[in-house]
């Protein structure tokens, strides 16, 4: 998972500001993102069917290997056109790799400890994410050098797969029921990581570009991205105990309501002395990345045995879906009001979902 991260949190970042420096259009850096997300969606309706034939932790280790190459090759061909089937790849192992961890990790997690182990899942993949932009800032966004130490670290965290026992899931018929039929099941949660995914994939694609229509530096920028995955790694390990003693669907209402205010503080806050700066990303990142966990949580709390995997294959594709629609309504409004409106089109992301949730929670206390 910290993998997977890692690559998200490198990918958006550094591949925006490479399109940025050649003067490609916000516009046409979203449709590159959603190239990437367009992965996830063809290759989510096999994976089931890839971790019953193979075990997910082979699998897991063969796109590894697949990722370090393709990072190579993508920085040998810095051109938006190569990037775009270059970026499908990197997508779709991506996406192998999260459903494979993701349903182990869900299929293995007790009830009753279910928020507390998904919370350290999850804030083991906060680690890669905070490691992304933060390797950004060792190598810079120009050359070579960004593309190889991503790929040396894509390497290095596949090493303790070389080591484990490679078990199969047991798919059984049960699994067979289509993708999105899994969807219909439970459509407040799976919709829960379409919403926070544009929210995310927007943050991790244009932050960088916001902040320094701000006057930051494109290294403080990207600090700022690393201290927001920071607070997602730290703070989901109290939030997911949280987790295991309220209503899960209530405090992913708060989760979100928290989310959006802090939002519209953010042209405020960005205003004040770095270390009330650094604060609040701290707790932003916190609060968005409980979305993210909370919907994990209540997958394998609504979804058991082979179901599961089909579940967990559907809400990555949710991802999928909300990284197509998210950076590309964002750099279209950036594009038309200007860089500054990017907190307040996440906002309006967050607002269009809010109603969902409230409702099931509403439904579920009465």
């Amino acid at each position: 998972m910290a993998v997977v991260n890692l690559v998200y949190g490198i990918t958006f970042p550094l591949l925006a500001l490479v399109l940025d420096s050649q003067q490609v259009s916000k516009s046409l850096i979203g449709l590159s993102t959603i190239v990437q997300a367009v992965a996830v969606l063809v290759i989510a309706p096999f994976t089931p069917a890839l971790m019953g034939r193979f075990s997910p932790s082979r699998l897991m280790q063969v796109m590894t290997v697949v990722l370090a190459v393709l990072f190579i090759v993508t920085g040998l061909y810095q051109n938006i056109w190569i990037w775009f089937p270059l970026r499908f790849l990197i997508g779709a192992a991506t996406a192998l790799l999260w459903i494979a961890s993701e349903s182990l990790i869900n299929n293995l997690a007790a009830e009753r400890w279910r928020g507390r182990i998904i919370g350290v899942y999850a804030s083991v993949g906060a680690a890669g994410f905070a490691l992304g932009p933060l390797l950004l800032i060792a190598t810079g966004s120009n050359g070579m050098l960004p593309f190889i130490a991503t790929s040396g670290m894509i390497l290095l965290a596949g090493l303790p797969l070389v080591f484990v026992l490679h078990q199969r899931l047991k798919i059984t018929d049960e699994s067979n029921q289509g993708v999105w039929k899994v969807f219909l099941l439970a459509p407040v949660i799976m919709l829960a990581n379409v919403s926070y995914a544009s929210v995310a994939e927007s943050m991790i694609t244009f932050f960088p570009l916001y902040g320094i229509h701000l006057g930051m530096t494109q290294e403080f920028a990207l600090g700022l991205l690393t201290i927001m995955g920071a607070g997602s790694m730290i703070l989901i390990l109290p939030l997911g105990w949280v987790a295991d003693h309220v209503n899960r669907m209530g405090m992913l209402v708060f989760a979100i309501m928290l989310t959006m205010v802090l939002l519209l503080g953010f042209p405020h806050a960005l205003q004040m002395e770095p270390w009330l700066v650094f604060i609040f990303v701290f707790v932003f990142g916190g609060a968005e990345a409980m979305i993210y966990t909370l919907g994990v949580v209540l997958i394998g709390e609504r979804f058991k045995g082979a179901q599961l995997a089909v579940a967990t294959t559907a809400f990555t594709a949710c991802w999928g879906v909300g990284t197509i629609i998210g950076p590309m309504l964002t750099g279209i409004g950036m594009d038309w009001f200007g860089n500054e409106s990017l907190v307040f089109i996440i906002f309006a992301m967050f607002a269009c979902y809010l109603p969902l949730p409230v409702a099931s929670w509403y439904k579920s206390i009465r």
